[in-house]
């Protein structure tokens, strides 16, 4: 142990010629490095509503409502779920809640963390829909996807996952 510690106090005094000082330091590329961002496919809304005669549907960011492989509601999902449960009064039409996921996982796991996740919301809008109107939750999986899963050369496309990651609610208004 003595031996080591002397050896490396030699290292450490002995002076380092400047070429191979020069040889070990290489000159960084930042332009290879810095990739652009397209923030249009960055910025995910959180929150969509869609109107079709007296039909509305809403549609939430999965990634607000719930954690990764979870079908825990978040606090943020909680609030969100109230402002959609008060607009219920007047529904006169069945709500329909819809789950969907992104590609990742199999087919099967990605059907029943939809469901769950599709469940929970509906679970909270439930209460809030006038007697009589039906709350039904159906989950999809990784099927009708609304954007790309992969980029064209076959990569992973992170934004397009995102996207697809959703819940949708669906109800009518007189």
């Amino acid at each position: 142990m003595l031996a080591l510690v002397a050896v490396l106090a030699l290292v450490a005094a002995a002076p380092v010629p400047d070429d191979e000082l020069r040889t070990a330091v290489h000159e960084l590329r930042t332009d290879e490095a810095v990739r652009p961002i397209d923030l249009a496919r960055s910025v995910v809304e959180l929150r969509t509503e869609e109107h079709r005669g007296t039909e509305t549907t809403l549609t939430l960011s999965a990634d607000v409502l719930f954690a990764f492989d979870s079908a825990e509601l978040t606090a943020i999902a909680r609030r969100q779920i109230a402002d959609v449960a008060g607009r219920l009064a007047d529904s006169v039409t069945p709500v329909r809640v819809d789950g969907y996921t992104d590609s990742f996982g199999t087919l099967a796991y990605n059907v029943i963390l939809s469901q769950r996740r599709a469940s929970a919301v509906a679970d909270l809008l439930r209460p809030a829909a006038p007697a009589g109107v039906l709350v039904s939750a159906r989950g999809h999986g990784s099927a009708d996807p609304i954007a790309r899963n992969t980029l064209p050369d076959g990569s992973d496309d992170p934004a397009g996952r995102a996207i697809n990651r959703r819940v949708t609610i669906t109800f009518g208004d007189q």
